[in-house]
This record gives structure tokens, sequence and C-alpha cells, in this order.
């Protein structure tokens, strides 16, 4: 037989007892089967008596904080602006000092209309009057020692929300807004700059003092000075009332009342957001130079006016300088000392005459071109409170001591305005403080410009009432324009809203 014959086909009970490779793949595939099976059963009970723990373990991190999400608004109305009855006065006041300060307070407060209260360290003796703000009595601060009156002033923006909260119409308040008892506000004119911000947020409105002097010594660049005034919002307030006590503790060492206020506030994350139109008047002397040259914003406040002579000069009193100054800002309260600055060629090429109007309050004329960087710069006609030339958060220029290049200073005398919102304030020239200049200019002066100006005698200038509503938009400066009358002895000038290319530079003779 031949040898291939010892290579025959295996048996059949061979075949039967040995596996072939098809039938090990179906084991193995079925035993993973089953294992994942057990595992993810295993598993879903695992996750069901353990899921928070199991969550926290395979979450990331960053998601486990929550991130907060805008909410609509409850009502789609339109919310109501901020008018007078929605602010909250809180003057700062002794029985001793109300007697000589009260003509301030009675010149803006209106009974009736105007809320809040002067808070006195002791009752005052006699009658009170109708038409003084309302008193109260402030907390005793006597543990304070040396530091009692500030801090007891300090605390009265905290007992105003606290007396508010028990009231009625609480929900009617938005704004708590801090002064002395010798603050001159302009009631209007604040109400327009609170429009501007959102009552339900957390506010400190105001602005540091003018004088750098006073802000490096109490380290005040971001505080709200006190005679100048601030606003506090109702949510603020509600939040300053939960630590005013400990922060009076911990600030007793501090000079004011108001670095109390701000000091607690920054404690609580609120800066200070600025409103030029505050004015704490840190200043001595002539204040004249800084209100002829005021901000580009509504005039809010005016302090310390016991200290300096009368804002207009040619007044007895301050009081009297104040009532003048009153009667235009009746008139048109979002335009008071507003500049506007034009130039007048009316006596031929060789004469230029720049003009500065500061609405409801002076007229200057130079006898020469001022570009209008020069003429928004404040006159130096005033000291700081230490008595130096500055430095103060404005610029400033000298006083010309040169008569030929000084300028004709006219001061309001009336006030006209009728039903079609058109004004007419009419300027006087200061002939008392231009004597001597002009004397030395008509001997000296060869100037064109010079003999041009001396001639006018009164100023006349027309404006449209503004709209409040325009400080919510981006500043501009308004225009004028200029024209002579009388033979010259008249100056007419119409200021109006700046044309499309229009700006302040002189114009080209033709």
């Amino acid at each position: 037989m031949s040898k291939a014959g010892h290579h025959s086909q295996p048996t059949n009970a061979t075949n039967a007892l040995t596996p072939t490779s098809i039938d090990m793949r179906w084991g193995c595939t079925l035993a993973t089967v089953c294992t994942l099976v057990m595992a993810s059963c295993t598993l879903v009970t695992y996750s069901g008596l353990f899921s928070d723990q199991f969550q926290l373990l395979w979450k990331p991190a960053w998601s486990l904080y929550t991130i907060p999400t805008a909410h609509a608004a409850a009502s789609s109305s339109p919310v109501e602006l901020t008018d007078l009855s929605h602010i909250v006065f809180a003057l700062a006041g002794s029985a001793q000092s109300w007697e000589k300060r009260r003509a301030y307070a009675e010149l803006w407060w209106h009974p009736n209309q105007t809320r809040g209260h002067v808070w006195m360290d002791t009752a005052p003796s006699g009658p009170w009057p109708n038409k003084d703000p309302p008193y109260r009595v402030s907390r005793d601060a006597s543990r304070y020692g040396k530091a009692a009156p500030a801090s007891r002033i300090a605390n009265i923006v905290v007992e105003a929300y606290e007396l508010v909260s028990l009231e009625p119409g609480k929900d009617k308040v938005r704004w708590f807004v801090m002064g002395d008892d010798d603050t001159v506000f302009f009631p209007e004119n604040l109400v327009t700059v609170l429009q501007k911000y959102n009552h339900e947020q957390m506010y400190y409105v105001g602005m540091p003092s003018e004088t750098v002097g006073q802000d490096i010594a109490l380290h005040a660049y971001g505080m709200a000075f006190g005679g100048g005034g601030f606003a506090i919002s109702y949510p603020a307030a509600a939040e300053l009332a939960k630590v005013m006590g400990a922060c009076l503790d911990k600030y007793a060492s501090f000079y004011g009342s108001d670095q109390r206020v701000h000091a607690c506030l920054v404690e609580l994350g609120i800066p200070l957001t600025r409103e030029p139109g505050f004015h704490q008047v840190d200043i001595k002397e002539d204040v004249y130079g800084m209100l002829a040259a005021h901000p580009l914003a509504p005039l809010v406040s005016l302090h310390h006016l016991d200290y300096m002579k009368p804002i207009i000069p040619n007044k007895p009193s301050q009081q009297e300088a104040l009532q003048s100054l009153f009667s235009a800002y009746e008139a048109d309260p979002a335009r008071i000392l507003q500049q506007a600055f034009c130039y007048d060629r009316g006596a031929g090429a060789e004469s230029v005459l720049s003009v500065s109007v500061s609405w409801g309050y002076t007229v200057q004329v130079y006898p020469e071109e001022l570009v209008a960087n020069e003429l928004e710069t404040a006159l130096l006609t005033f000291k700081s409170v230490q008595n130096n030339d500055g430095p103060f958060i404005f610029n400033t220029r000298p006083f010309p001591t040169n008569p030929c290049a000084g300028p004709f200073i006219f001061l309001l005398e009336s006030v006209l305005h009728n039903q079609t919102d058109v004004t007419l304030t009419q300027y006087t020239r200061n002939k008392t403080a231009d004597d001597q200049a002009l004397a030395e200019g008509k001997a000296n002066c060869d100037k064109q410009g010079f003999s041009v100006a001396s001639r006018i005698e009164k100023v006349k200038v027309f404006a449209t009432k503004m709209d409040p509503s325009l400080w919510k938009q981006a500043p501009r400066r308004h225009c004028c324009k200029t024209q002579m009358i009388e033979l010259g002895t008249m100056l007419e000038v119409q200021i109006k809203s700046c044309s499309p290319g229009e700006s302040k530079t002189v114009p080209i003779s033709t």
C-alpha cells in the first residue's frame, strides 16, 4: 500500500469531541456579552443608589457654578421718570447755625413739594416757620466723644432711610440726597441728573472738592464732599443701613462725616459716580471766574457761600446775589450758567471782539481774539482754601493785568420770558471794576477792538428755553451770533444750537 494511505480523514467520533474555530469564537462572544450585561446592571444599580456622589465625581469643576442669567422685566410698561417727589433730602444742621443759614434753604425748598428734613443736634427753641424744611433731632452720638458731631451727621442718611421705610409711600422714594444747612440746591437740575441713572441699582453720585489739596488731605479723589451734596439710591441706602453702625466704630478717627460715608460705601463696593454740577466750592475770595466758566453740565449745588464775596460782584450781599441768580434759574433751569462763545466783527476787519456768555450770570467781552480753548478756561479770581493759586481739578488762567487785554464784564440785570419759551436776559457793565482799567486803556491802548468794546453799555441775550432732556444726550456747547445796535452801545447775542459744520472759530472777514 502506498504511503498515501496513512493520511485518511478523521473518524466521526473524533470530530464530535474536538471544537472548531467557529465554535470557539461564538463562545467568547457570548461570554463578553454576559459580562457587559452584568456590568451594566451593576452600574445602573450604583447610579440609582449613589446618584449625587456619582454626579459630583464626574462633573467638571466649572460646571458646579451657576451662571446668573438676565430675567425679563415683569412688565413692559415704561418706567415713570424720576421727579422731585422721588427724592428725599437729608440736610445736616444744628440749632446754633440754622438761624443764620435758613435763608439758603428758603431759596430752593418748596413746602408740600420738596421732601425731607433738616436733622438737628438739639431741638430748636421757638416756633418753626412753615416755609422751612421740617426738622428732626438726630440720634445721640455722644459715645463717639470728639468724633460725635461727624458721626451724627454721617448717620443722617441711615436715619432718613429708616424713617422712609416706615412710611406708607416708601415705594415712591428712589434717592436720598445729603447736604449741609448752607448747601444751595437747584432741584430741577438735580432731577435731570438723577434721571440718567437706574434708581433700582446701587449708586453714589456726587463730586470731589475743587481744590486738589483737600482731595489729597482726605485721600478723597473718589469721595463726594458732603457740602456739595451727594445722592444715594434707595438700594444703596438699604445696604448702607446694615453696616453703618460698625463703620462708625471702625472709622471714628476720620475727619469728616462724608469721609465716613465714603468709607462705608467702599466696603460695599459702591464707587462714586461723578457729576460735575455738584460744587463743594472749597475756594476763597471771588468765585466769579469759576462760575463764569461752568463745566458743560447742569448746575446742581453751591456751598460755602458764607466764606466768599457775593457771587455777583455788583450785589451788596450774598443773599441778593443768589436771588438774582435764581430769577434766571427759574426762567430756564437747564441753561443756567451754561457758557457759549462767539465773535463780533461789526467794526471791520481790524476789530475782533471775543464774547463769552455764561447764561443767567455774566457776559465777558474781550477786545481781541481769544480761541475757544481759552474762553472755556476759568479766570483765576479765587484762591484755594489753603490760600494758594491752586492746583484745582479744572484748568485756570490768570486774570489779565494788561488793561488792553482784560475782559469787559457785564453782570445780570434782568430776566424776561414769554409764552413762546424765548428768554431775554440783560446784562449791564460792571463799571466799578472797569473804571480804572478803562481810564488806563483809553490812555495806552491803540487797539481798535478796545475802543469798540469800551463803548458797549449793555448786552442783551436771546435764547430758546433749553430742553432738560438734552442732558441725556452727548453734551455739546451751544453756538451764538452777535450784532451791534444803538450806535455800538448795545450788543445783542442770540444763543442757538450749532448748525451742521458750525464751529466756534473767529469768522473770516469778507
